[in-house]
């Protein structure tokens, strides 16, 4: 499990849930009760700590939340964060943007749909450096990052 999706899970319980990410380690607090309820450390799998027992029963749908940090905290450390991805814009303007339908490159806007790759994460654009077929400057092209 991915930070961001532990992070949306837990939100979806409650909108009082709180995530805090410092030095990676994962904090959930609770707003107006208490700051600090669980984490989740960066250091080493499986990692979970509650800090105290009979405040983290209380809290709403604390046995999901439990599922969460434990779900999360059994995750590789290398697994957990966001693949970063980036679109690749080409030439200054809207439909500037380096696609890729059907195995074929193209230069389109940046909406990613079925069949258009549009989105690259930063092996998939050295990979793209290697090609034969992508005769680009690659010290003129911007990187945008993706959502």
């Amino acid at each position: 499990m991915r930070y961001s999706e532990a992070k949306k899970q837990i939100e979806e319980l409650s909108n009082k849930y709180t995530i805090n990410m410092s030095d990676y380690d994962f904090n959930v607090g609770y707003t107006g009760y208490v700051d600090n309820v669980a984490y989740v450390g960066s250091i080493c799998r499986y990692e979970l700590f509650v800090y105290e027992e009979e405040v983290f029963e209380r809290l709403p749908f604390s046995d999901k939340l439990y599922t969460i940090l434990a779900e999360l905290a059994k995750t590789p450390l290398e697994d957990r964060k966001d693949i970063k991805k980036y679109f690749i814009h080409v030439l200054k303007e809207d439909t500037g943007y380096l696609n890729i339908v059907g195995g074929t490159i193209e230069i389109d806007d940046n909406y990613e749909s079925t069949g258009f790759k549009t989105k690259f994460t930063n092996r998939e654009i050295e990979e793209l450096k290697q090609r034969d077929d992508v005769p680009l400057d690659w010290n003129k092209v911007t990187l945008e990052e993706a959502d």
